[in-house]
Parts: C-alpha cells; sequence; structure tokens
C-alpha cells in the first residue's frame, strides 16, 4: 500500500511504543534516517553501529552507508516494479516490450504466483481480470522492503542492529521492538493503541478499511469486498506478512485465520467491522498490552474532549512536510499532557523549542506504528 503524502519519522509517530522499548543499546550506537517521497510514502530508518568499529562521527558514517544502501535498493528496484512509470521495467513487460523478465521482476511475479495459488486466487497479479494490467503494489512493495533491509546489512556486515519503516511497513533484525496496533474504532493519532506486540526479528503489516475505506480487491471477483477492518500480521518477512494482512481482511475469519496457522512463523490479530476481535493461536506469545491510564482533572466535565482537525495534503517532491506540536499546560507554564508531535526532531527543534523545552525531549513521548497507509485528508487528533 502506498501513500501519496509523506509519513511522520520514527521520532515523530504516535500511538506506537516507546523508542527505548528497541533492545539494549549496550555496546551500539543508534542512528536515526528519514526521507520524504519513498515509494509514494516516506522513509525511517534507525540503524545501530557496534562502539568497536568508531565512535563519533565514524560510527555516524557507517551508519550512513547502510542508509544509501537503502536508498539506492529503492531506487534500483522502483525503476523495475513500478507500476505508476511508464518506463518502469514491468510497465514495458506488461506492453510486451520487455519479453524476458529481469531476476527481480521474475522473483515478484513467481511471489505472486505463490499467494493466488496458497489464498485460492485471492491475491492475483491481474486482480480484476486476466486482461487487466499487472498490479504488484502491495508484494511489489513489500519485496522492495525486504530487500532493502538486506541491501543494508550487506553493505555493513557488522551492524548490530535495524529497524526499517516503509509507509508503515516495518522490518526488523538484530532488535526487539515493541510495535502499537491502532485500534479501528479510535484511529485518532495520539490515541492509545488497541494492543502491543514485541518483534525480535521479522516484519510487521497492516491492512484494512478503517482510515481508506474498502481498496483492497478480491482477485476471484474482481471488486472490492472486505470483510475486515483491519488485520495486523507478524511474519517472517514484509511480502508474507502483506500477503497474510490483505488477504485476511478479504477472506471471513476462519477461513483467513486458517491460512495465518498453516503459515510458519506467522501471528495475526483481525479485527472485523462488528469490532470483534480474533487472535491466531500464538499471537499472545508476542503480545505485550499494555493500557495507558489518563487522569482527568476534578473540573474536567465528564465525557468532554477537545479535538484538532489538521488537513493533509499531497506534498509536491521537494517541498517539506508539515509539522504540528500540540500539547496542554496549566497555568503556571507546567506540563499536563503532550499531546502529538508530528515532525522531524532534529529539523524542526528550532521552530517547535517550546515543546521541546516544556516536555524535556522526553522519548517516552515518541512512538512509532504498524497502521494503514494513509490518503490526504482531514484527521482527527483527540
Amino acid at each position: 500500500m502506498t501513500n501519496p503524502i509523506s509519513r511522520r519519522s520514527f521520532m515523530t509517530l504516535p500511538a506506537l511504543a516507546p523508542l527505548g522499548a528497541l533492545g539494549s543499546s549496550l555496546g551500539a550506537d543508534e542512528h536515526r534516517f528519514h526521507y520524504d517521497h519513498i515509494i509514494g510514502t516516506s522513509l525511517d530508518l534507525a540503524v545501530w553501529t557496534p562502539h568497536y568499529i568508531g565512535s563519533g562521527g565514524g560510527t555516524r558514517n557507517i551508519a550512513r552507508q547502510a542508509a544509501q544502501a537503502v536508498l539506492a535498493e529503492i531506487h534500483r528496484l522502483t525503476a523495475i516494479l513500478s507500476t505508476y512509470d511508464p518506463e518502469s521495467e514491468i510497465s514495458r513487460f506488461d506492453r510486451f516490450e520487455h519479453r524476458e523478465p529481469s531476476r527481480e521482476l521474475a522473483e515478484v511475479l513467481e511471489l505472486y504466483r505463490i499467494w493466488e495459488n496458497r489464498t485460492g486466487g485471492v491475491l492475483s497479479v491481474r486482480p480484476r481480470g486476466a486482461t487487466t494490467p499487472l498490479n504488484v503494489d502491495a508484494l511489489g512493495k513489500a519485496y522492495i522492503i525486504d530487500r532493502s533491509a538486506e541491501a543494508a546489512r550487506l553493505a555493513v556486515p557488522d551492524l548490530a542492529g535495524l529497524v526499517l519503516n516503509i509507509g508503515g511497513d516495518i522490518v526488523v533484525w538484530g532488535r526487539e521492538c515493541e510495535v502499537g496496533i491502532t485500534d479501528p474504532a479510535a484511529p485518532a493519532d495520539n490515541a492509545d493503541p488497541l494492543t502491543r506486540i514485541v518483534i525480535r526479528g521479522g516484519a510487521v503489516a497492516t491492512s484494512g478499511t478503517y482510515l481508506r475505506g474498502a481498496h483492497l480487491i478480491d482477485a476471484r471477483t474482481g471488486r472490492t469486498e472486505i470483510r475486515a477492518s483491519s488485520s495486523t500480521v507478524v511474519a517472517r518477512n514484509a511480502v508474507t506478512a502483506n500477503a497474510l494482512a490483505s488477504t485476511l481482511c478479504i477472506l471471513n475469519a476462519d477461513e483467513g485465520m486458517r491460512l495465518v496457522e498453516r503459515t510458519r512463523d506467522a501471528e495475526a490479530l483481525r479485527i472485523d467491522r462488528s469490532g470483534a476481535v480474533q487472535r491466531s493461536s500464538g499471537f499472545t506469545a508476542v503480545e505485550r498490552f499494555r493500557r495507558v491510564q489518563q487522569t482527568t482533572a476534578a473540573n474536567w466535565p465528564l465525557g468532554y474532549e477537545v479535538s484538532i482537525a489538521v488537513t493533509l495534503k499531497p506534498i509536491p517532491p521537494g517541498e517539506d512536510a508539515p509539522y504540528l506540536a500540540a500539547w496542554v499546560e496549566d497555568a503556571t507554564g507546567k506540563l499536563v499532557r503532550a499531546i502529538v508531535l508530528w515532525g522531524s526532531k532534529d529539523k524542526y527543534k528550532p521552530e517547535l523549542s517550546s515543546f521541546w523545552i516544556i516536555t524535556g525531549g522526553s522519548k517516552d513521548l515518541l512512538y512509532k506504528v504498524s497502521k494503514v497507509t494513509r490518503l490526504p485528508g482531514t484527521y482527527k487528533i483527540v
């Protein structure tokens, strides 16, 4: 799934677990990178470099090599797999201008063949019919994420850990990462997650209709027939996680969960349109539920809320993403609660100095989340 607007960075995403949950930092330096306009969305990367390969600027340079390897692989594979570029290899292949597919295109087409067979035809490289254009958007993006994370590891063999987030699809390697799952009934950016999961290597993907509406196509009919509000899957790789998450939204609960149970090292959480939650048999092993209790002032009216409507528009290439910080303070200037922060800390700190001063720049306020990729529109912060 892609998104024409940029997504916020690891340092800014609310509704996910604190970054401090990303395993132990002993013996390793953490580095973060954020890039907009990547596969129609934005990219957030965190890498850890061991102390023994350098210090200070040296470790930063090593981390930058990993980031550049990720970007280079994305650029290379996008030129092959983008169905939006008429000059990409897949576009020319679909027009019969390119007879023999490259190894990468052949691998993606084979992945669709495998998953079309495994899902009984729910997923297909031609979801609207045999004579319609090729569409590899879902698994193609996941394939790029998997390959890009591997490219970073090959470029810097000494990496101690990596977390790559492209549009809400997350790959984790070498670290423990806690991820919150958005509640479809409460998708406000600063709302508490429905639950949290811990990934110790692998990938997580979320698909659903609660933000984007019915956009997933059942290739058996060529129509959008959605039976779930949200499905989140943890799996060995992003391709498997995306394939299962999409399929779970289309199939009925029992049929979809049977497919998950038959998939090695895959676990899922599915929320149907009535709000009923179903977990795969091993999902509780990766779940770390933690409800955050909010206190209410005595003079705050029962059931009263203040909401902020924020409109996101498509961002032209080369322009910066918007930023927003919201918090509550009392009459003395004391922080009551940090509500939300959208924007890169390093980039916007001079302009958001009040936020950083009053919150103390605490990492406990900064979150990351697996959720459905958003289209431009108006969203509510409560």
